[in-house]
């Protein structure tokens, strides 16, 4: 039965901690800040015998105590802390995305426990600037243009977008129009610490009908054009490089109808000339036979009818006359 009493009261008193925790803290406050900006965290308590200590993410980096200040961690803001003992605050300058987290204020007098504050503190980028990135489609069945939008911000890596004319949320935004039209656009991209916008008019234009669907043709001709180009170049050089190794072909054979026409003057036979056999001009003398024959037509005529000339004749035709 005390065994029973007694965890009872053990049970309670865990409660009662607890409760009495609680009721000394108030609720979280969200804070959003700017990179670049400060925070400064006041405990707004009574200066008598106070005691205070500030924690970030429940590592105390700062006391006060005795109206004097210290630092418990300095390393945490690397000298980017300032201490004001006429309103008891601290100040972390120059924040960072890497300072976003909890920070606490703890205090308390030799008499009372003061309620804790807590603060989440959120550190954003600003949004430095703000484009619309747009492309189209030409529908040739419906005689129009789809145009896809895209609104981009630079800075805050998750900004808010929205859009005028046509009334919407989000980063893109898809539209149709016809031939001549044109709309004016409004993108606004937006956090909790900066706001950009911007504007731009995109017009369904007769050039844009080499879009999409012409689209294809234009790049199946300038395909069709590279290759062609290719075709004729190789059959250029391959017909160069043939010219050139039939005339290097030729020179070093030394195989020509005309090869014989520069003869020396030691009176070499053309068959001695020739290293590769007679050729279609090969003189007679080369091939002239030992016994005496006629050499043309009219000396094998006269060769048969009139002897030599003798000492009773004085002309082959003195006989006749």
């Amino acid at each position: 039965m005390n065994i029973f009493q007694e965890s009872c009261c053990s049970i309670l008193g865990v409660l009662l901690v607890f409760f009495l925790q609680g009721s000394c803290a108030d609720p979280d406050v969200e804070v959003h800040k700017a990179v670049g900006d400060s925070l400064e965290l006041i405990a707004d308590y009574p200066k008598k015998d106070l005691k205070v200590q500030w924690r970030y993410n429940q590592i105390a980096f700062a006391e006060y105590q005795n109206d004097d200040f210290q630092k418990v961690k300095s390393e945490l803001f690397n000298n980017r802390l300032k201490m004001n003992k006429n309103n008891i605050s601290v100040t972390v300058t120059d924040l960072t995305l890497q300072d976003s987290g909890r920070f606490s204020i703890v205090a308390e007098s030799k008499s009372e426990q003061y309620k804790s504050k807590h603060f989440v503190l959120h550190v954003h980028d600003l949004i430095r600037e703000v484009q619309i990135e747009d492309s189209y489609v030409w529908l040739q069945s419906k005689n129009l243009c789809m145009f896809h939008l895209r609104c981009v911000a630079s800075g805050d890596p998750s900004p808010s977008y929205s859009w005028i004319s046509p009334q919407t949320q989000g980063p893109q935004l898809n539209i149709n129009l016809s031939l001549t039209e044109s709309a004016t656009l409004n993108c606004t991209a937006n956090n909790t610490v900066s706001i950009k916008y911007t504007t731009k008019t995109v017009v369904c234009k007769s050039d844009n009908l080499t879009s999409g669907f012409g689209q294809e043709y234009v790049l199946i001709a300038a395909g069709v054009c590279i290759v062609a180009v290719v075709i004729f170049s190789g059959a250029v050089a391959v017909c160069c490089r043939w010219r050139k190794n039939k005339g290097q072909g030729e020179s070093e054979d030394g195989i020509t109808v005309y090869e014989d026409v520069n003869t020396d003057g030691a009176a070499k036979k053309r068959s001695e000339s020739v290293v590769n056999g007679m050729t279609i001009y090969e003189t007679v003398d080369d091939t002239k036979l030992s016994q005496i024959l006629p050499q043309t037509l009219y000396d094998k005529i006269s060769f048969q009818r009139h002897p030599e000339v003798s000492t009773s004749t004085s002309s082959p035709y003195q006989e006749v006359l």
